[in-house]
């Protein structure tokens, strides 16, 4: 019998006593039992076992203990198959521990040490120097027998000689969509050669490591579209076009490379970061051409390349890193300068946050340190030892830095400086933007928990660098309602955006979201800036308050996607907002068909009333679908151009206004109907700035009779009707 360790807990022992027996100590002068031998029901390794014995003189008496389970005995080897790997118990129960997917590197498991079978492949010899000995042998593509194809696995030899190469377009997918059946490549350390095109038009190729490879020849990945990274070792040789087109690439590591081609990595919209190590000197030309998503690139200390346009996009670079033991250059909070630091050699174009230039830096002078277009920078500190600040590029020190509400200034330069011109401020500094010494508080917030920025001292939201994608703006700025300041929301990527209460969009707040789809201003919102939400090129449905009373020049310019607009108040309601310009309305956005306005609930209809209203707003309807309007009680004054470019054909102006001046212009108005006599009429036309139709336009006088052949009446449906 097997020996145990019994814990006292697990003990429990069942006298059952008989007329004529009791247990020794428990009853003075019973007798002593005489156990039989021991039953057992073993344990396994999740459950419990037990074991009995009975009393020889009496049987009822029952002594019963339980066998602790025996837990997994796992094993040390690991067990695989083609999927996965782990530890088998050894007790023979069947169980796994640890268990987990391959991790291939080079054809095996790095945990485990299961081998992939190499592929069967077609070879051609790689001859020497010499012409004529045999070195290696080149892959030269899939043997015919083959029918799965979407493994490759290179091996270490061939016919006793090593595998040296993939030949050049061994794998190339010449099908106009190309091969999405190879999806994972796993190379011998042997191979150092990728040739020429070899895998072109492999599209559904994820996954290949070559950290051993030294020569990736020209367009060796060439519109690999499905490619997700890269991760080189040190090359000799990395040719033109090598990944060009590899649209789903989001970062590539490279060690070094000895010869850099050109347009490399051109055409990969994914690709969001780059790292180069040690070995990398400088890269190809246009190596990142039309690249325009790269935010982040690393350099090692052996990266001397002057930077110019061509070096990488600069567009959407937001932060650039050089090893420390570089020799030519510094970075500091992912800003490039000189090895010194006394010279600004890049700020990143789509750089968020503030700026703090290094103390030691005397010059700010080149065009590319400017902070030239710099979109996405809040505040800008010139340190001390700065003695030149755009050199000769007159206005061009902070042209276009949108955001930016801040300047530290700690030098001796009069940032405020007008130009020689009298018009304009010697940097391009923007009127509102605040400047401070160091003794003062900074206006400018570090973004929030939730990514927004603000000029704390106006109460303004400058900026905002979340990443959410349904954004709602907060309701208030300590309590108080706020303006989204000029371009603050530009170019943001959320696809919705939720606009509360008492918040005014500035001018161009929310311009070029490429992926804002959906916009809804709440009820409380009174303004929208001028261009607010110019090129959301994605923007396809807007939802307009009963509260909103101006709407700035280009609101929804070159909105091309928008449908559907969608105004909580009536008709009339509609016809009260005040518009900037033609462009500021949903009908001359760009989008065809126009985008269908929708009041109350219900589409626009082509013959509207409106009343109850004292004006109606400049470029209201200007390009609406609306073939007649009745202009009824109360309207004062129709704004400009409020039906220009419509296709209205008649209206009913009632007889209390005062003013339309131009308000038809470019319209298909034929006749007009007034609620007043010709005497009327001519009164409100003795100022040419008063009222006017365009001429041609047919206008009829409301009379008990005819009268001239101009008069009019109601008809029985309420409909005008010519005498």
């Amino acid at each position: 019998m097997k020996k145990h360790t019994w814990l006292a807990a697990t003990v429990a022992a069942v006298l059952l006593l008989g007329a004529g027996c009791a247990d020794v100590e428990a009853v003075p002068g019973g007798h002593v039992h005489d156990w039989g031998e021991w039953s057992e029901t073993a344990p396994t390794c999740t459950a419990d076992g037990s074991r009995e014995r009975v009393c020889k003189t009496d049987p009822t008496h029952v002594e019963r203990e339980t066998v602790p389970a025996l837990g997994h005995a796992w094993s040390k080897a690991w067990t695989w198959d083609e999927t996965v790997h782990y530890h088998v118990c050894e007790r023979g129960c069947g169980a796994r521990n640890e268990e987990g997917a391959h991790i291939i590197s080079r054809g095996a498991c790095s945990v485990c040490g299961y081998t992939l079978t190499p592929s069967e492949l077609t070879y051609e010899e790689v001859l020497g120097e010499d012409g004529s000995t045999v070195v290696g042998y080149a892959v030269t593509g899939w043997d015919d027998s083959v029918t799965d194809r979407h493994m490759l696995v290179v091996p270490e030899t061939h016919a006793e000689r090593p595998v040296i190469a993939i030949a050049d377009n061994a794998f190339y997918a010449d099908d106009g969509d190309g091969d999405e059946t190879l999806q994972s490549v796993f190379l011998a350390e042997s191979v150092k050669t990728i040739g020429e095109y070899a895998f072109y038009g492999c599209v559904g190729l994820a996954n290949i490591e070559m950290q051993s490879v030294t020569t990736v020849a020209k367009g060796a990945f060439y519109g690999c579209t499905g490619l997700l990274s890269a991760t080189l070792g040190s090359l000799e040789t990395l040719g033109d076009y090598a990944f060009y087109r590899c649209t789903s690439m989001r970062s590539l590591s490279v060690e070094g490379v000895e010869n850099f081609g050109a347009q490399v990595f051109q055409d990969c919209p994914a690709l969001t970061s780059a790292s180069f190590g040690d070995g990398v000197t400088e890269l190809g030309s246009y190596a990142f051409y039309t690249t325009e998503n790269l935010r982040t690139v690393s350099f090692g200390k052996a990266f001397t390349q002057p930077i110019v346009w061509d070096t990488f996009p600069m567009e959407h670079l937001e932060r650039i890193e050089v090893s420390g033991e570089n020799a030519v250059y510094a970075s500091a909070d992912g800003v490039l300068y000189n090895k010194a630091k006394t010279q600004l050699v890049l700020v990143p174009y789509a750089y968020k946050g503030k700026v703090d230039v290094c103390e030691g830096v005397t010059e700010i002078g080149s065009n590319k340190a400017l902070f030239l277009d710099h979109k996405y920078v809040t505040a800008v500190t010139l340190p001390s030892t700065l003695t030149t600040l755009a050199g000769d590029f007159i206005r061009q020190a902070f042209k276009g830095c949108n955001r930016l509400a801040e300047v530290c200034n700690l030098s001796g330069i009069d940032v405020t400086q007008k130009d020689d011109f009298g018009d304009g401020n010697l940097y391009g500094l923007a009127a509102d933007v605040v400047v401070r010494t160091q003794s003062e508080a900074s206006v400018v917030s570090e973004p929030d928990a939730d990514g927004f920025v603000w000029q704390t001292k106006a109460g303004q939201l400058i900026a905002y660098f979340g990443e959410a994608s349904a954004l709602v703006l907060p309701a208030d700025y300590h309590g108080s309602a706020y303006t989204v300041r000029d371009s603050a929301l530009a170019a943001c990527g959320f696809t919705s955006l939720t606009v509360p209460a008492g918040v005014v969009l500035g001018e161009s707040a929310c311009s070029n979201c490429a992926d804002l789809a959906e916009v809804t201003l709440e009820e409380g919102v009174t303004e929208i800036g001028e261009g607010a939400f110019k090129s959301c090129s994605a923007l396809t449905t807007v939802h307009l308050p009963k509260s909103l009373k101006t709407v700035g020049g280009g609101a929804f310019v070159s909105c091309d996607a928008l449908k559907e607009a969608y105004y909580a108040g009536t008709v009339s309601e509609y016809a009260a907002i005040t518009f900037g310009n033609n462009y500021a309305t949903v009908f001359n956005t760009g989008s065809e068909p126009q985008a269908t306005l929708y009041c109350a609930g219900l589409a626009l209809p082509e013959k509207i009333v409106i009343e109850g209203v004292e004006e109606i707003g400049a470029y209201a309807f200007c390009g609406a679908p609306v073939t007649s309007a009745v202009v009824g009680k109360g309207v004062k004054r129709i704004g400009q151009s409020a039906f220009s470019n419509s296709m209205l054909e008649s209206v009913v102006l009632g007889k209390d206004l005062v003013k339309f001046s131009n308000a038809f212009s470019n319209s298909a108005l034929q006749t007009a109907f007034f609620e007043g006599t010709q005497e009327d009429w001519d009164a409100l036309n003795a100022e040419f700035t008063n009222a006017s139709v365009p001429s041609g336009v047919t206008v009829y006088y409301l009379t008990d009779a005819a009268d001239g052949g101009k008069g009019w009446h109601y008809g029985a449906d309420g409909s005008p009707e010519i005498w």
